[in-house]
């Protein structure tokens, strides 16, 4: 049968509002998940529509003490590279993976990727980091620069212009 109308303008938007509301509850709660296509996978109802989400690999996620303690959560037993209170390393691996990763994909044009995200910020949660990712340069993974740079560890960042202020 296949999935209905899966990258229709509403399926999108839905798609985009869920993932976008799920993805900055959880950053604001103190974990940034590398939310790209083969990490977040979304579970359909019976009609094809967006109902909620897995996230299935947790070895990129980075993880804030500060922000955990503020919500009353105990911080693990982690170190290394999985904790940062770095606020643009928290967001660069969200809004990098997620934006530019998959509702980028899904989207297929930066026409319907201006659009979906227009469309999802009606009920989003209004935090800093919201405000971040509606405003600010849009991440994304240099991976060529990764590559070329093996001596140099960790995620190779470039800033592109946000969608929704470039016309």
């Amino acid at each position: 049968a296949g999935l209905p109308e899966a990258r229709s303008a509403a399926w999108r938007a839905d798609f985009a509002r869920l993932a976008l509301s799920v993805c900055l509850r959880v950053l604001d709660l103190g974990v940034a998940l590398e939310a790209h296509g083969q990490n977040l996978l979304v579970v359909l109802s019976a009609s094809g529509e967006p109902l909620r989400l897995v996230y299935r690999d947790l070895a990129d996620i980075r993880i804030s003490p500060a922000r955990l303690a503020r919500h009353g959560q105990a911080v693990p037993p982690l170190s290394g590279r999985l904790i940062t209170d770095d606020v643009t390393v928290l967001r660069r691996k969200l809004f990098g993976s997620l934006l530019a990763g998959a509702l980028g994909a899904v989207a297929g044009s930066t026409d319907a990727f201006r659009e979906d995200l227009a469309a999802a910020l009606p009920g989003l949660p209004v935090t800093a980091d919201t405000e971040a990712l509606l405003t600010g340069p849009l991440p994304v993974k240099a991976l060529t620069l990764m590559r070329l740079s093996p001596g140099v560890p960790g995620d190779r960042w470039a800033d592109l212009p946000h969608p929704l202020t470039v016309h």
